[in-house]
């Protein structure tokens, strides 16, 4: 079967949404080739390639939302938050505008173009905005609910887009514990993850969902809310494994969680030491396996 990327489920959902409403702003800083050339014929006028100058676009697309416009700004996970930090900061979550930055190639997926193409710290970056709501979808549907979100609500947006978009509910079942967070499972072992890392979980044939509860942040809102309480105290333990700096990430927030409610249970938190990060670039599954642990997915496994 042949996966659709989540890169192309977003401009999908963008050109069906711009059918009935007014479309919103699409920039580009010079990417997206093969991507968004659709939706650039179908509304030119609302489609701009600034080049490459990610700081720039992200004053653009502020001064575009400034007139009460919703803007999406598209460029490379790592250029859009780390290049661009300065714009982020001061045009557009101070100004609370509604600007959604769309970062694709997250963690390592630009892995053999070294460290200046991974996309590992930018959730602790745009977690230190906190105007911000921070995406980071998993799958098609959370993709698609994502985009709907921001176009629908507004305010400053972070959109971390990942590879291949196999939805997670053709493997199992799940339920909302809110509105964009999922449980896969029944069991009393949980594992909290987000992003493309997800669909590896799920797919991995130790995940027996009798044992094991896959909570899949598709947002990872700056604090757990209290429907976590109950959830947490029932379970045998909790690991989080994602591949981003503990800086910032959602092992943080579940930290600090536990911490404030007194929460007294069997916990690791896998993630990405960035002290210690080499700068030899490699394939996205070979550098997960180096940073995380070469058998991280068997070890999230075990008791």
């Amino acid at each position: 079967m042949k996966l659709k990327t989540m890169r192309k489920i977003f401009i999908k959902t963008l050109l069906k949404y711009s059918k009935v409403n007014e479309a919103p702003y699409l920039i580009t800083g010079d990417l997206g080739y093969s991507v968004l050339e659709p939706y650039q014929e179908l509304y030119p006028s609302r489609f701009i390639n600034v080049g490459i100058m990610e700081q720039s676009m992200m004053s653009i697309a502020a001064g575009l939302a400034s007139q009460g416009n919703k803007v999406f700004a598209y460029s490379i996970s790592n250029f859009a938050t780390f290049r661009a930090l300065e714009q982020l900061r001061l045009d557009i979550a101070f100004h609370n505008l509604d600007v959604c930055v769309v970062g694709i190639g997250t963690g390592f997926q630009y892995g053999a173009a070294g460290y200046s193409h991974w996309a590992i710290e930018d959730l602790a970056i745009v977690s230190s905005l906190e105007k911000f709501r921070i995406f980071s979808p998993s799958d098609e549907s959370s993709t698609n609910k994502a985009v709907l979100s921001f176009l629908q609500n507004g305010g400053p947006t972070y959109l971390r887009l990942g590879k291949s978009s196999l939805n997670l509910n053709d493997k199992f079942d799940s339920k909302f514990i809110l509105p964009n967070v999922r449980i896969f499972g029944s069991g009393n072992q949980l594992i909290f993850s987000h992003g493309s890392l997800a669909q590896e979980i799920i797919q991995n044939e130790s995940f027996d969902p009798h044992n094991f509860s896959l909570v899949v942040f598709d947002e990872i809102e700056p604090i757990l809310n209290k429907e976590f309480n109950t959830l947490i105290k029932a379970s045998k333990r909790l690991k989080v494994i994602e591949d981003v700096v503990f800086s910032g990430s959602l092992g943080s927030r579940v930290c600090r969680f536990l911490t404030e409610n007194n929460l007294n249970i069997p916990f690791k938190w896998i993630g990405l030491d960035g002290s210690k990060l080499e700068s030899a670039g490699g394939s996205e599954n070979y550098l997960r396996a180096r940073e995380l642990g070469f058998k991280y997915l068997d070890n999230l496994f075990l008791d």
